[in-house]
């Protein structure tokens, strides 16, 4: 994928197919597979976290905001409305409009950066906006996900509050306080890769204990990257993180596309269900990012191409997005059509967007 320039990640999708039931069932979804899928999971939404420069977001805040705003708002309610008069119940469709929320732009800033544009006004309106769209996300998702695992009596309710009390209060200190708590531990360490290590068990203790308050552990561990971003370029630990990612990474996207039977999402009484629900995805997360980003871009005082260009650059899906369809899928509150439906659209705004975007640019 590479080659084409498209990401790596759409080829360990279409890998995890092909070496999965679908296609020649080399390996089958087992109790281990499962366990190393989420641990891929967890450790990728971890690292996503650790990744995000919220100084992006500080310095591009006015656009970048509203542009995020517009996008989650216009694209949550869309899939919303339009996921009921599909015929699912109002839990799945949450949960569809919880997936089709975040955006995902790294095609986008490979593309500007060909172009020599990141470091324009479109270019770092919508770096900001990714920042604050997988923030908004991430709430987003904890609120559903608790809602639909925890249950509603006022006891399951109370203690959901507390568990999100205690995210917020750990987040804060963490925030805080990470660089003396770091300076303590690698004090006391002889270890060359000591805030490497603590890093990561960190994260990972918080993920655990999030799904203690009945929370997913995914929205603990993005927090808790989010909380030690700083550490991440103060002790200089980009090396080890980005291997680490480059691990980690396929094993998800390939855990990711092992899921996939497009046969029972296609076959038999559910083919026009699988095609129709597939149309809606597609549009609606096209729609709703072009739509919801343009118009507060314009709003934001860009003219009208650029303000359609921020559109299409929020268009991409390939990661918070793919992690919550497959906790969807785990739950059991998506169907295969509606798993398939997401992939169809990762793929087609994957490979649309570029062009879309260099059409647009280089008619200015």
């Amino acid at each position: 994928m590479s080659r084409i320039k498209q990401p790596p990640l759409l080829g360990d999708l279409m890998a995890g197919i092909l070496i999965g039931p679908t296609v020649f069932g080399l390996i089958k979804v087992t109790d281990n597979v499962k366990a190393i899928g989420w641990l891929g999971v967890v450790l990728l939404i971890f690292l996503a976290g650790l990744e995000t420069n919220i100084e992006d977001l500080r310095k591009y805040s006015k656009p970048a905001i509203l542009v995020a705003i517009g996008g989650v708002f216009a694209t949550f309610s869309m899939a919303y409305i339009a996921s009921i008069f599909l015929g699912y119940s109002w839990y799945t469709s949450l949960f569809i409009a919880v997936i089709l929320a975040p955006t995902s732009v790294s095609v986008t800033v490979a593309t500007l950066m060909e172009l020599n544009m990141l470091r324009t006004k479109i270019g770092e309106t919508v770096i900001g906006a990714a920042v604050a769209d997988d923030i908004y996300a991430m709430i987003l998702f904890g609120l559903v996900y608790s809602l639909l695992t925890g249950g509603s009596h006022i006891y399951q309710v109370s203690w959901i509050i507390a568990g999100l009390a205690v995210l917020a209060s750990i987040f804060i200190l963490l925030k805080k306080y990470s660089a003396g708590i770091m300076r303590i531990l690698i004090g006391k360490s002889r270890l060359a890769d000591a805030p490497y290590t603590h890093v990561l068990i960190v994260g990972l203790t918080i993920a655990t204990m999030t799904a203690f308050f009945k929370l997913s552990p995914i929205v603990g561990a993005y927090f808790a990257g989010l909380a030690l971003s700083p550490l991440l370029r103060s002790h200089h630990l980009e090396s080890y993180y980005r291997l680490l990612v480059e691990f980690i990474s396929p094993f998800f996207f390939v855990y990711a596309g092992l899921l996939l039977d497009p046969w029972s999402a296609l076959v038999g009484l559910n083919l026009s269900k699988a095609l129709e629900t597939a149309l809606v995805i597609v549009v609606i997360g096209v729609l709703g990012k072009v739509l919801g980003c343009g118009i507060a871009a314009k709003l934001s005082g860009f003219d009208a191409r650029s303000s359609i260009t921020v559109g299409i650059a929020m268009m991409p899906r390939a990661g918070v997005d793919l992690v919550i369809a497959v906790t969807g899928l785990s739950l059991g509150v998506l169907s295969m059509e509606l798993y398939f439906s997401v992939l169809m659209l990762i793929y087609i705004t994957s490979f649309t967007t570029p062009v879309l975007i260099k059409i647009l640019l280089k008619r200015e």
